[in-house]
């Protein structure tokens, strides 16, 4: 029976008389060493207890929608979100945080652009995850667009689905709220200059809210969730005017400051390769960015070298990190097979594998491979978890790098 703070006390009281028959779980545990909070067995029942400060946060290890004992989350103690500490990098419950993840932008439903080899959103998160959880990788970049958020804009229910699923997969998730380039999973113009200046502030395209209004209507909506590790602008953003650009940085990452206060923020831009992310100056666009106090973390897209483990690009904004003090990830590699070979996979997974050392070993605190996407049919950067795949088949390379949650 699952007890709660009301159960305990009755019994409590109706045992006093008992002899010692009758112990509080929670006073069994060794002080030292134990959680009081894992002796909570539902999310409402380990919300109650704040005397020892409970939250529900993804499980340690995930586990599979097959498995009986799975549970959808795990009662702990300790605080439950990611945090960047100055110069020290990613930090969980006190532990130094790195990881090993994916991207798999169509596992949002509500919008045309969706996983469409599988028939709904409960069959593609069921997969999705378990494929996770068989490669054990625990971060995870979605798409969260206002296209997949319902006419009005504040419609989460896909949202709240994704969280529930990466909780029981043991994973955190990074939410992308829009997409620089138009009409892909998202509405509206161009975002050039006159979008960055001024146009995202105000409803565009089909959307019933601005870009502005959607974030802080989806941050404070979140702002309590562990599953969440941070919420990322934009993908690749880039334009050729950088003080509207560094306007638009200022009032987007504030404003989901102002809704949050617990998850890390993500600019999301390319890798200094437009005029207004420069990063040829000093210091330059690219910096100035990314030094805004409401910036916590940077993200580098590596597509273009594929037989380089780290490319000069990645190596520049790592050092243009380092100099602000703020962690950086590899949010999206990505090895383009050749055709369906098996040389080709093999060939892919070398170069991934030879990739993600070497970012890990000059700095960077993640890694995400792009991207998965389940029963992919046609021959390009795509993964899934197919048997010949010595990427992320059974023991291949996300699976012999992976890196546990503390």
């Amino acid at each position: 029976m699952v007890r709660t703070p009301l159960l305990v006390g009755l019994v409590a009281l109706a045992c006093v008389a008992c002899g010692p028959e009758y112990v509080d779980p929670i006073q069994r545990l060794p002080a030292a060493s134990a959680d009081a909070c894992e002796e909570w067995l539902t999310e409402s029942d380990c919300l109650l207890d704040a005397a020892h400060g409970c939250s529900y946060q993804p499980n340690a290890l995930g586990c599979k929608t097959t498995d009986p004992k799975c549970t959808s989350g795990s009662c702990r103690s300790g605080d439950p979100f990611v945090r960047s500490r100055p110069a020290q990098g990613l930090w969980l419950r006190g532990q130094p945080y790195r990881f090993v993840g994916t991207v798999s932008w169509g596992i949002a439903w509500g919008s045309e652009c969706q996983v469409n080899t599988l028939p709904d959103q409960e069959t593609a998160l069921k997969r999705v995850f378990d494929d996770l959880v068989d490669v054990r990788l625990t971060v995870l970049k979605v798409w969260a667009f206002q296209s997949y958020a319902g006419t009005s804009g504040s419609d989460y229910a896909s949202f709240e689905r994704i969280v529930a699923a990466a909780r029981r997969a043991g994973v955190r998730l990074i939410f992308v709220l829009e997409n620089q380039y138009e009409q892909d999973c998202t509405s509206g113009p161009a975002r050039n200059d006159s979008w960055y200046a001024s146009g995202y502030a105000s409803p565009y395209g089909n959307y019933a809210l601005s870009l502005v209004d959607y974030a802080r209507g989806l941050a404070g909506h979140f702002r309590d969730e562990p599953a969440i590790l941070a919420w990322e602008i934009l993908h690749e953003g880039h334009t050729g005017d950088f003080d509207a650009m560094n306007a638009f940085t200022e009032d987007m990452s504030s404003a989901i400051r102002e809704n949050d206060p617990n998850h890390l923020i993500i600019l999301g831009t390319d890798n200094g390769d437009s005029p207004a992310t420069d990063r040829s100056q000093m210091p330059s666009n690219y910096e100035r960015l990314h030094a805004h106090p409401t910036v916590d973390l940077l993200d580098a897209h590596d597509f273009s070298a594929p037989g380089t483990p780290l490319p000069g690009a990645m190596m520049d904004v790592l050092t243009i990190a380092s100099s602000l003090g703020k962690p950086i990830f590899a949010g999206a590699t990505a090895v383009e097979l050749a055709d369906a070979s098996a040389a080709s996979f093999s060939g892919r997974a070398s170069r991934v594998e030879a990739k993600l050392q070497a970012a890990f070993d000059a700095g960077y605190v993640g890694f995400l491979v792009y991207d998965y996407i389940p029963d992919w049919q046609q021959v390009t950067w795509s993964f899934d978890t197919r048997m010949a795949d010595p990427l992320a088949g059974p023991n291949g390379v996300l699976v012999r790098n992976a890196i546990p949650n503390p």
